[in-house]
């Protein structure tokens, strides 16, 4: 997965750009090009990553923190991981002009870091408020299985399908979290 140190420094970029700050030209010019890019999903955040041709290969960056393109998506892409240069795109769901994650990523990723979270494969997507759905009591099976702590990687995953910050995602799916372990007798 991705180091503190590599969220932190990726999220401090975030908020410089937030508060108007411009990365000079030496900062990224010498970056690698993701050539032909499209949006996409990172296999294990389950968050945005850009895909595309970098160095000869179809490749699917490190997930994305902040982007500034212009037409034909030329511009540039800071990922968990760098700066990246950005050629052009064929996605038709291309909007020019900049784009940040929200604020509370940040707390997002970490969280996500602390408790070893790997994203559910894409068919558990559940629909509605938590336990309305099957597929959520799948998604929490999924991190029984696979995170050092399941509640608050279930908790991640929930901030991040319903666009909520980690605290109010805590809040709503606590009550689903501890019914799942209740016996009646």
């Amino acid at each position: 997965m991705y180091a503190r140190e590599q969220i932190e420094t990726a999220f401090n970029d975030r908020d410089r750009l937030a508060a108007g700050w411009e990365p000079p030209g030496d900062l990224w010019a010498h970056s690698r090009i993701l050539n032909r890019w499209c949006f996409g999903i990172h296999p294990l955040t389950g968050t945005m990553a850009l895909v595309g041709d970098l160095a000869g290969d179809l490749r699917t960056c490190a997930p994305t923190v902040a982007m500034l393109t212009g037409p034909g998506g030329i511009g540039w892409l800071r990922t968990l991981t760098g700066w990246i240069r950005l050629a052009l795109t064929d996605d038709e769901r291309h909007r020019q002009g900049r784009m940040l994650l929200l604020e509370h990523a940040r707390a997002l990723e970490l969280a996500a870091l602390d408790a070893g979270y790997k994203a559910p494969r894409r068919s558990l997507r559940p629909e509605g408020p938590v336990g309305s759905d099957p597929k959520w009591h799948d998604v929490a099976e999924h991190f029984d299985k696979t995170a050092a702590d399941a509640e608050i990687a279930f908790a991640v995953f929930h901030a991040r399908h319903t666009r909520q910050t980690l605290a109010d995602s805590i809040e709503a799916a606590t009550p689903f979290w501890y019914a799942r372990h209740l016996y009646v007798e």
